[in-house]
């Protein structure tokens, strides 16, 4: 680990800024751009929302010549969303539960590919199962950028990126206690404090705490958590402002993903239940904890120069052991046999285990500058952002007698009727080492251009990747991003639009060869119409073409290799609406995707042709009901491939309500997810093991009740 004095510079930066800042002539005509959504915006249901990614994209949904989408804090905790995942539901080409319950990291599908998280514009999580997934009680706002951004955000995503904004001190913001019981015994209880801490109300304190223990559906697993962020945030005068972010995390779970044999889910007299657990309560286990610093940074110097930036450095570690079963065609080959307990559902099991440590120091800053060509208005942005990532992983020493697999023989256990304990008590010592170190820098340049009803906008942007390994050699790649956009914005509300992006995702090495893998890209195209006839109504409609390479697979266990091309062919409708007392969101998604890897270009695993979605809100503001609240949402899945078109899910249904009763300073409110407690299938993926096609099959969530009551002060 290299970063180590990375907190105190982070800290004299802040000291910096502030100094600069005071030295600064404010300017009195002209107010800072929101970067931070706080409550009092949030009290309403908006339509049209303001992004919250500072001077990335400073912009509402309307004004934005690309699909993007917008949640704010109000509409996913009516809704009761307990995950980052959750909180995406009822969005157009977004799946936040494609493979049910994971605990292990926050994984979000855009527009059929899984997407890149971010936190306040910076990268969230780095690699995999070494970070804690982000609590939504700490979360003022969702950003969701559809399709390649590598001009915004350097490496990521094709599908899209999914950024949140954290809950910051500032002005207009209301204290509270919530406290809540569940299903699986889900206790929860938030605390959300912030008061000034001078009389000039120039200087903020907010402190954010929340605690959680809870059992899951899945037996044997847990999903425990401690979280304390506080703040403080100076604001001398409109042109400044200066805030300084902690953030400390622990989270206690467990391997809540259970990977079935999709041949478990066709045993005649047997249904396979989503509560069975596959491995060992007494073994298994995703423990892991973060503490962060981040200065966020924002100054208007005149009518024309604003800079916004950002510094953040977290360490985090997770300890992971989990069970996995050894699917039948796999058992057969090596000699165990398949069904050794002769049930019809009794596997062989592996076991594996990893110690994750990460230091992270990352940064960005903006210059925007706003100015006139005659009639021509501009919004031109440079840009520069870094990351310098450590990354340790201690994992079991390869295995000859599993091909080299870090994995151990974990014993024997059958579906029909679990037994635990028998075989393994302990995970055996971890001393396989694999070191990374990467540095990433990119810097970009980026102008919106207005001119009577037209909006222009185009960017270009150069990143710079450095990998070094303890086993292989170093890897350098160098890449260049381009964006496009163009829109129209008629009198009657209507504008048409189209925009290009792309992106670039480093892939690391090739772990058999040493040599290192090329970056996986990505391109768009996307024609669409906006359409705001009023300041309560919303309409997008979007059509979009996708191209991402170099994806990599194992076609066996001896090679990796990477793809031609993965197509997805899309489109989106989107509708918010406000009448009243009602607040409506609907959404309807279609998806026709194709690995050209694979003979037939079938569809990918868990992508449906199509979705859709609804969410209405009655919230009456005056009246015999006007301290009661009512939601009812519907999200419909079709039918999906197992990504060689050999299997697919059926469609389900499924409903969920919100019913809030507020009186003075209490709040009471009970949500519901899937009302109706439907049992299905969410996704069957089939990929290649050890050359051999092995399908799973990942059940969906039960029936989740909430109770939680909400004291404001």
């Amino acid at each position: 680990m290299k970063h180590s004095s990375h907190l105190a510079l982070l800290l004299s930066c802040a000291a910096t800024t502030q100094v600069f800042a005071q030295s600064e002539t404010p300017s009195a005509e002209t107010t800072l751009d929101p970067t931070v959504v706080n409550a009092e915006r949030d009290k309403d249901l908006l339509v049209d929302p303001q992004l919250s990614l500072g001077a990335k994209l400073p912009f509402s949904i309307f004004e934005t010549p690309r699909a993007v989408e917008t949640i704010t804090r109000e509409q996913f905790t009516q809704r009761g969303a307990q995950t980052l995942a959750e909180a995406t539901n009822y969005t157009a080409g977004v799946q936040g539960d494609y493979y049910g319950l994971d605990l292990r990291q926050d994984f979000v599908r855009v527009r059929g590919l899984t997407s890149e998280t971010y936190r306040d514009g910076l990268q969230h999580q780095f690699n995999f199962y070494n970070n804690t997934p982000q609590e939504v009680y700490g979360i003022e706002q969702i950003d969701i950028i559809k399709g390649p951004a590598s001009i915004l955000f350097g490496r990521g995503s094709v599908g899209g990126t999914v950024n949140s904004t954290s809950k910051l001190a500032g002005p207009d913001v209301e204290n509270e206690i919530m406290t809540s019981y569940g299903s699986n015994d889900r206790f929860q209880l938030g605390l959300d404090y912030n008061t000034a801490l001078n009389a000039e109300e120039t200087l903020f304190f907010r402190l954010v705490g929340y605690y959680r223990e809870s059992d899951t559906y899945v037996d044997h697993v847990s999903d425990n958590a401690r979280f304390l962020m506080p703040s403080i945030t100076w604001k001398p005068n409109d042109d400044t402002t200066l805030s300084v972010l902690l953030n400390f995390q622990e989270n206690q779970a467990g391997p809540s993903l259970q990977f079935y044999p999709y041949d478990a889910t066709q045993v005649p007299g047997f249904t396979l239940k989503n509560n069975v657990y596959i491995g060992e309560p007494s073994v298994d286990r995703y423990d892991t904890d973060q503490t962060g610093a981040s200065v966020i940074f924002e100054h208007r110097f005149n009518d024309t120069f604003k800079l916004n930036s950002t510094l953040r450095y977290v360490e985090s570690s997770a300890d992971y052991a989990e069970h996995t079963i050894v699917p039948s065609v796999i058992a057969d080959a090596a000699g165990l046999g398949s069904d050794p307990l002769g049930t019809g559902a009794s596997y062989h099991r592996l076991l594996y285990g990893a110690q994750h440590e990460t230091e992270a120091f990352s940064g960005n800053a903006v210059l925007t500058a706003d100015f006139d060509t005659g009639s021509v208005k501009h919004n031109l942005r440079f840009g520069i952002d870094f990351a310098l990532v450590d990354r340790d992983r201690y994992t079991l020493p390869a295995n000859a007698a599993l091909f080299g697999l870090n994995y151990t023989y974990a014993g024997v256990i059958d579906l029909t009727d679990p037994t635990y304990g028998v075989f393994a008590t302990s995970l055996p010592d971890l001393t396989d080492l694999d070191s990374y170190s990467e540095k990433l820098f990119g810097v970009y340049l980026h102008d919106r251009v207005e001119w009577e009803n037209w909006i222009v906008s185009g960017g270009l942007r150069f990143d710079d990747y450095t990998l070094d390994s303890n086993k292989f050699a170093s890897d350098v790649q160098q890449e260049w991003s381009y964006d496009f956009g163009i829109m129209y914005q008629f009198e009657n509300g209507i504008s048409p639009y189209y925009s290009y992006s792309e992106s670039f995702e480093p892939q690391g090495i090739n772990d058999l060869t040493g040599e290192p893998l090329k970056p996986k890209l990505g391109e768009q195209h996307e024609i669409g119409i906006k359409w705001k006839p009023n300041d309560d109504t919303l309409v997008v409609a979007s059509y979009f073409q996708i191209e991402e390479s170099n994806r990599v697979f194992r076609p066996d266990p001896f090679t990796v290799a990477q793809s031609s091309s993965v197509e997805v062919d899309g489109a989106e409708l989107a509708l918010h609406h406000r009448y009243q007392d009602l607040y409506f969101r609907a959404s309807y998604t279609y998806l026709d995707t194709a690995n050209n890897d694979i003979d037939g270009a079938p569809a990918l695993a868990g992508v449906p042709e199509h979705s859709a979605s609804a969410w209405v809100t009655y919230d009456p503001k005056s009246g015999p009901l006007a301290k009661f609240r009512t939601g009812l949402g519907v999200r419909y899945t079709g039918s999906s491939s197992d990504g060689r078109d050999w299997l697919t899910t059926d469609s389900h249904t499924l409903v969920d309500a919100m019913i809030g009763y507020s009186w003075e300073n209490v709040d009471l409110k009970l949500s519901v997810t899937n009302l109706f407690d439907k049992q299905y299938v969410q996704t069957i993926e089939t990929g290649e093991q050890l050359g051999f096609p092995v399908s799973s099959a990942f059940l969906g969530q039960d029936r989740s009740v909430n109770l939680e009551m909400t004291m404001k002060f």
